[in-house]
């Protein structure tokens, strides 16, 4: 376990193990061999393929990972990932989908002090337990250039151009909606590969360095039924006597928060980042128009209109 736990710090290693042992099968063991107090037994196991679980977890965490770089509180979001990334590996290893796999494993004995055979914590226990784990190893050792590349990269630095709003409460009855914060910010060391991943959501080329307008709310349900709010729909802004406007729905590259779930059970609250680009330069900017989402239950027969705020620049 503690050698597992160094592997993963983001997953419980007691945990996963637990969960690897509901569907865990083994034969009658074979003596190999035994010579003094060392000995070599075969066995037949069965047990979730841990590798293809785990990898599954990683391909399912990155895009997140990615995301939560323009996350203020990075404290935070480092906690978050770790118990995003534990509760996606422990889906996979349970899941019904995720290969079984059988193999024919030689497990090193040797005895304690009161003289009993106990299995020796080598590879190949590991094996015996964490079925073709190595492949998550390789993974990591194939893309270690890659990381020693990502360590010489400057780290990614964000300010804030200007603050223009805190603390603005609207009512979409029954979901209370409160804008926390609006900023025009600046980004500066920004990985290619992320560069990459914005420019295809935004469809904006962005460089290592670009600025962008940056929302945070805060959404809650007050009422016992079932509601649908979309937070923020459109974000248009005003210069120079033209106007632009980003559906923030579909070109928000501030991904995979609680507010991109619009279903609302009951009484719960979401919080909601969104970072739009524009073409307009941000420092010409003089007006700013937010299209807040209607609110509406199953049945659309309850719930208030889209409404329109508007917060001036200049």
């Amino acid at each position: 376990m503690d050698e597992l736990q160094s592997e993963d710090e983001s997953v419980d290693a007691e945990k996963m193990l637990t969960a690897i042992g509901k569907d865990y099968k083994f034969g009658k063991p074979e003596e190999v061999s035994s010579e003094g107090d060392k000995a070599k037994v075969k066995v037949e196991i069965t047990s979730v393929d841990v590798g293809v679980a785990t990898t599954a977890a990683i391909a399912e965490v990155m895009p997140v990972e990615f995301a939560t770089a323009f996350d203020e509180d990075s404290e935070k979001a480092d906690k978050a990932m770790e118990g995003l990334m534990e509760s996606s590996v422990l889906k996979h290893i349970k899941s019904e989908d995720t290969p079984r796999v059988t193999r024919d494993v030689t497990l090193n004995l040797k005895k304690n002090k009161d003289g009993e055979y106990k299995i020796v914590s080598d590879d190949n226990f590991k094996e015996a337990v964490l079925a073709n784990f190595d492949k998550v190893e390789d993974i990591f050792g194939e893309d270690a250039e890659e990381t020693e590349a990502a360590e010489d990269q400057p780290e990614q630095k964000v300010e804030v151009i200007r603050e223009i709003a805190k603390d603005k409460k609207y009512d979409a009855n029954p979901i209370k909606f409160n804008i926390e914060e609006i900023s025009l910010k600046k980004v500066s060391n920004v990985a290619v590969d992320e560069q990459e991943r914005i420019s295809s959501v935004t469809e904006k080329e962005v460089g290592d360095e670009f600025k962008y307008l940056y929302i945070k709310s805060h959404a809650e349900n007050t009422s016992d039924e079932d509601y649908n709010f979309q937070n923020i729909q459109e974000v248009t802004v005003f210069a120079d006597g033209k106007q632009e406007t980003v559906d923030s729905l579909n070109y928000d590259f501030i991904d995979y928060d609680e507010g991109e779930d619009d279903e609302y059970y009951g009484k719960v609250n979401k919080e909601s980042e969104v970072g739009v680009i524009f073409n307009t330069p941000v420092e010409n900017i003089e007006k700013i128009r937010l299209l807040i989402s209607p609110s509406n239950d199953a049945d659309y027969e309850n719930g208030t209109e889209p409404q329109i705020v508007e917060f001036e620049l200049k």
